[in-house]
């Protein structure tokens, strides 16, 4: 088994080595990729968030201040851990946005019954008239047909409750952008 120590491989990363790069995925990755799985993400996550990991360390080495006060597998994994939840907040963070966005958009929709029925039809016609169609599906299967999340999932064929929930994100924003263009 191929070893090396942290202070080899960093002199090897500063000068671009390939192999450096082989022996971080080697020795490092494994436990990046379960921690990842742990924690609501897939093995593609691990991978997308390693790659980062890996370019956040590059750019460190490259400054000649930097000093590596853990081992690099220490560096790397806390480097990675940071990653991964700050695209948990994100997400989060993104769904909560499109909480409120629904919820404008139900404000908007209440605001409208007080009109006559029929301008508030037409109103709503008119917006939708103006996104994709597929998005026209989405927003009606949701909101006015009352499908559950989960059962629109499979029936579009999305992978998984993240995709479904970008998918309406999307959605929402087609409207709200047909919106403010009309006012």
């Amino acid at each position: 088994m191929e070893t090396i120590s942290d202070n080899d491989l960093l002199k090897e990363l500063k000068t671009g080595e390939s192999k450096s790069y082989r022996l971080l995925y080697k020795f490092y990755f494994p436990s990046v990729a379960s921690y990842i799985k742990q924690n609501n993400g897939n093995i593609e996550d691990a991978e997308d968030i390693f790659q980062e990991a890996i370019m956040v360390l590059f750019q460190k080495v490259k400054e000649p201040q930097f000093v590596l006060t853990s081992s690099l597998k220490t560096y790397l994994y806390a480097i990675s851990k940071n990653l991964w939840l700050k695209k948990l907040r994100d997400t989060r963070i993104k769904i909560i946005d499109d909480e409120q966005s629904l919820s404008d958009y139900k404000k908007e929709v209440t605001f409208l019954e007080t009109e006559s029925e029929n301008l508030r039809e037409e109103k709503l016609e008119n917006w939708l008239q103006k996104i994709t169609s597929h998005c026209q599906n989405i927003i009606r299967a949701l909101f006015f047909y009352e499908v559950p999340m989960q059962h629109l999932m499979v029936k579009m064929g999305w992978k998984n409750p993240h995709s479904a929930s970008n998918q309406k994100h999307k959605c929402i924003q087609q409207i709200k952008k047909v919106k403010e263009d009309e006012a």
